[in-house]
């Protein structure tokens, strides 16, 4: 028996980019992954996740808006502003994290509230932009 991730992936949070999906379910399994270190108490686990999670969402990010550049998606400022936002809130709960206090199940809270929202809303803005632009399928 396999135990019930805390956030699931389905075919209905694609973005019909292979390499941002890849990316998505990589960012998704840093968030499952921290999920399990805070269930069984590992904190020096936990921390590793979490400086995974800071560095992995500037990646995806620069790669996100790398296709905004290419293909001139004309909500990328708006989009960017929301990704500026996400990092210093992560690196806000980090850094709370790094001075002790117990911050994982609030930011575990903030991450399934942002993927709800950004992911599957306003990640799909860009992907229905670029399907009708015919760049996707």
């Amino acid at each position: 028996m396999t135990r019930e991730e805390f956030i699931e992936w389905t075919k209905k949070m694609s973005v019909h980019i292979k390499e941002l999906d890849e990316q998505h379910k990589h960012l998704l399994n840093l968030i499952n992954e921290a999920n399990v270190y805070l269930e069984q108490g590992k904190k020096g686990d936990l921390k590793k996740v979490l400086n995974s999670l800071v560095e992995y969402t500037r990646v995806h990010f620069s790669t996100e808006e790398s296709y905004f550049k290419k293909w001139d998606y004309p909500f990328a400022d708006e989009h960017m502003r929301a990704h500026a936002k996400l990092i210093l809130s992560v690196l806000d709960y980090k850094d709370r994290f790094d001075k002790g206090e117990d911050i994982v199940f609030d930011l575990l809270v903030f991450l399934k509230g942002w993927w709800e929202v950004h992911i599957k809303i306003q990640d799909h803005k860009y992907s229905d932009y670029f399907t009708e632009k015919g760049y996707v399928e």
